[in-house]
């Protein structure tokens, strides 16, 4: 009896998978060829940097790497600590590298020689402790644990080989979370622009072969899984506006968000933004910013948050580490530091724009020219891969131009433009919101120890403006001319990409 009892209950368990399986294949059928493609492009870049770039010369990817290791030895996120220790195991790896010696210095070049080479197979190859370490509890450990629980897969894949092969493998989902990232950007291009869809294609292979994303995304670091969050709530919220908000959508947006925070804490400057976008939402479902319209949105918010409430309580509980945020002897932690509103203000304008009279100079008298475009054309390795000055300054005139495309289109439809303001005050809110967190942390570095975090990568989970940026400047020049106009805007970002990567095969082994 309890045998045959038991076989209606299978087959109708296996009819219900076969369901969510047509259901899962239905959805990915509905994503264009040409999405998968430029995804595919992404993956390829990333990829290719992967193997370009020395192990852990990409920012802060030792410390990532140690957090990994770290989850995966002990089963939790590490707890706080006043220094960063590695494992042994990761030392002698970094020691046999020259990661000290190479890092910062751009005139050192990696190990290249035969006998490095064999110097340092040799030292991977000697046993070495992989639990000592504390798992850059200072530089990462506050930061949550999502990205480091994926990359706990490759890690363990490769347990049995050296730290380098755990690495590559590490960095392979990176570039998946590449390719994931631009397949949003042209979901969110189709959603923003429907009636032109060419446009979608340059938008997104722009991103796909924009070198400091592919560069950033190709190592280990959670950024690459704040990018694709960030790219993925664009997405979410751009059908929203343009189908309008239901209960799956209001799911989506949630769980795109809730990704982003859970891969890292600057996602939080996403938030005001998307609330904002979020009662847009609700208002025009229900005609009017009713309670009635406040039902949706806060689905969304109570997806987003439930798993960071998660955290916190493991946090609190089990995982001896600060409920939320950094704690106090992280580099972003706040105690003993008495930062003041008018001064905090004044650095906040100064971190993207040049100072007014009369202001105390805290940062550079030409932030956007000397950190952000600079940053945005390709600062590589540790900041120590530069292009030489004259390429900076020449990239000045095709960001220009791209610019008065892009404003030209919109212009032209500005009647289109007024009719979707609230969609597009919304995008805007999430760009300053993030904008504002990462200037606020910067002022706290400034406040501990006099310097300044400005790095273009922080901007990247606005990836999906950028493309649109693209997108736009495409049709700037008129119908007649956008197909000339795109694929001349894809061929400059090949080339970007191309003289990047021989940038960075010059300065490692050159």
């Amino acid at each position: 009896m309890a045998a045959h009892a038991g076989r209606p209950l299978t087959r109708t368990r296996a009819r219900h998978d076969g369901r969510a399986f047509a259901r899962l294949r239905a959805l990915l059928a509905r994503v264009p060829r040409t999405a998968w493609v430029c995804a595919l492009v992404a993956v390829l870049n990333a990829t290719a940097w992967g193997v370009i770039v020395p192990a852990f010369q990409i920012p802060d990817e030792q410390s990532h790497y140690a957090y990994t290791e770290y989850f995966v030895q002990h089963g939790r996120p590490p707890a706080t600590a006043t220094r960063d220790t590695y494992s042994s195991s990761e030392q002698a790896a970094l020691d046999a590298l020259k990661w000290r010696e190479i890092q910062f210095q751009s005139e050192q070049e990696t190990i290249w020689s035969a006998r490095e080479q064999r110097d340092m197979r040799t030292a991977l190859a000697q046993p070495a402790n992989r639990r000592d370490g504390n798992g850059a509890a200072r530089e990462v450990g506050g930061e949550p644990p999502l990205y480091y629980a994926l990359q706990a897969v490759p890690y363990a894949l490769g347990s049995s080989g050296t730290v380098l092969d755990r690495l590559q493998l590490m960095r392979l989902v990176s570039a998946l979370l590449a390719g994931a990232t631009v397949l949003f950007v042209f979901l969110f291009l189709r959603e923003l622009l429907p009636a032109a869809p060419e446009s979608w294609r340059v938008g997104a292979l722009g991103v796909a072969f924009l070198p400091m994303f592919t560069f950033m995304s190709s190592g280990v670091n959670s950024d690459a899984l704040l990018y694709a969050g960030a790219a993925a709530l664009f997405a979410a919220l751009a059908r929203g506006f343009r189908r309008g908000l239901t209960r799956k959508r209001a799911v989506a947006i949630g769980a795109a968000l809730g990704t982003a925070l859970m891969a890292k804490f600057n996602a939080f400057g996403l938030v005001p933004g998307t609330v904002v976008a979020l009662l847009v939402l609700g208002a025009r479902r229900e005609g009017a910013l009713r309670p009635r319209a406040l039902a949706l949105p806060a689905l969304a918010l109570a997806v987003a948050v439930a798993p960071l409430l998660v955290e916190m309580a493991l946090n609190a509980s089990v995982w001896d580490r600060p409920v939320v945020g950094a704690s106090a002897s992280s580099n972003f932690g706040t105690s003993a530091l008495h930062p003041s509103l008018g001064m905090g203000a004044s650095y906040l304008w100064q971190f993207y724009l040049a100072p007014l009279p009369g202001m105390t100079h805290y940062i550079s008298a030409a932030p956007f020219y000397e950190y952000w475009e600079r940053g945005f054309v390709g600062w590589f390795g540790w900041l120590d891969g530069r292009f030489r000055p004259l390429v900076y300054a020449l990239a000045l005139v095709p960001l220009t131009a791209l610019a008065v495309l892009a404003a030209a289109t919109l212009v032209r439809a500005r009647r289109r433009v007024r009719a979707r303001f609230g969609e597009l005050l919304s995008y805007a809110l999430l760009a300053l919101g993030l904008m504002a967190f990462i200037a606020l942390a910067s002022y706290i570095s400034y406040l501990r120890y006099s310097q300044s975090i400005a790095q273009t990568r922080y901007l990247f989970p606005l990836l999906a403006l950028y493309g649109g940026g693209l997108a736009l400047a495409a049709r700037g020049a008129g119908r007649r001319w956008a197909p000339v106009l795109g694929t001349a805007i894809v061929v400059l970002a090949i080339a970007h990409t191309l003289f990047s990567e021989l940038l960075v095969i010059a300065r490692y082994y050159a």
